[in-house]
């Protein structure tokens, strides 16, 4: 087997699984690595090497890896009921797995750690964030994921790192963006931040990026916001929707004592499931703190990435997708 070998943490995740699909495409061999809990749907049917090694045990994430070319560390919580549980998947799982990667040797070229634009927190004037300014995270999940990044980046000496933060990511597989899609054709096209301006990046883009991390000398030792758009704003997002499904839909932007409920609703349900909730009043806070918007110009000047889903292609292709799958 002379191909080279791509490892991929959280490959039966949304991105995971789009970044997996891609390293195929690439020629590369790969391994998935998964939880004994994990749904397989995503992997089906497809030549990859599946490896249960809970992200807790290191002397199964160093048997994992053995042999790896490249290692994505995709994996990671969104949503926990705790700062202590966003520290002990996101902070911890990368420690362990910066381990094992110590283990493999001199034929490991790469590790990436797929981070998120939360590392870095929103705008606070009006102007993307890029990859030069101070890291400032307003959540729980932010502050673990940046200090994720850091300890990535604290191994440049002794390995070959990278780490990609992208913003809000959708498209095929997705269950958030769903909701989206759920009520404008349901004809409500919901604005959770009046005024508010963030990125995105569709999944298919977001692998491609990270191949380019993986392969380019160049993107040693370094960061890359990943978004295209760079900026957009819920009136945007919904008309793109509407075009997608061929509908109508109307606009509808609830006050803040009705937002703060719907929080209130989602914690309780929360609690009641033992799940982290969808929406919270701490997820509202996140949401308005500040224009939660990046720059994608630095992988693009130096790496040469070039976006393929602008957003009224993306959301054409996601919401086809969503009927093909009987979601929508």
């Amino acid at each position: 087997m002379s191909e080279p070998l791509a490892v991929v943490t959280g490959a039966s995740g949304f991105v995971g699984s789009h970044i997996a699909d891609e390293l195929l495409r690439r020629g590369a061999r790969v391994r998935c690595i998964v939880r004994g809990s994990s749904s397989r749907r995503w992997l089906q049917g497809k030549p990859f090497e599946i490896v249960v090694a809970p992200l807790e045990d290191s002397a199964a994430l160093a048997a994992a890896v053995a042999g790896a070319t490249w290692i994505v560390h995709a994996a990671g919580l969104t949503s926990a009921k705790s700062a202590a549980e966003f520290h002990e998947a996101n902070v911890g799982g990368t420690e362990r797995m910066l381990r094992a990667a110590l283990t493999v040797g001199p034929g490991l070229r790469r590790f990436l750690v797929i981070s998120s634009q939360a590392a870095a927190g929103p705008s606070r004037d009006g102007r993307p964030v890029s990859e030069a300014h101070p890291p400032r995270p307003v959540s729980d999940y932010g502050q673990s994921k940046l200090r994720s990044e850091e300890l990535v980046l604290q191994m440049r000496n002794r390995l070959s790192v990278c780490a990609i933060r992208p913003p809000a990511v959708y498209g095929p597989r997705d269950e958030a963006t769903l909701k989206l899609f759920k009520a404008v054709k349901r004809h409500l096209q919901p604005v959770l931040h009046h005024g508010g301006k963030f990125s995105l990046v569709h999944a298919e883009d977001l692998a491609r990026a990270s191949w380019l991390a993986l392969d380019d000398d160049r993107a040693a030792g370094e960061i890359f916001f990943v978004s295209e758009p760079d900026a957009t704003d819920y009136d945007a997002l919904g008309l793109a929707a509407k075009r997608a499904i061929g509908t109508w839909a109307i606009r509808f932007a609830p006050p803040a004592w009705l937002l703060t409920l719907g929080g209130l609703a989602g914690e309780a349900i929360g609690a009641l499931t033992n799940r982290p909730p969808f929406l919270s009043r701490r997820k509202l806070r996140e949401i308005q703190a500040g224009d939660w918007i990046c720059t994608s110009a630095k992988i693009r000047e130096r790496l040469g990435w070039s976006p393929r889903m602008p957003i009224d292609a993306g959301f054409h292709q996601t919401a086809a997708w969503y009927r093909e799958a009987g979601w929508l």
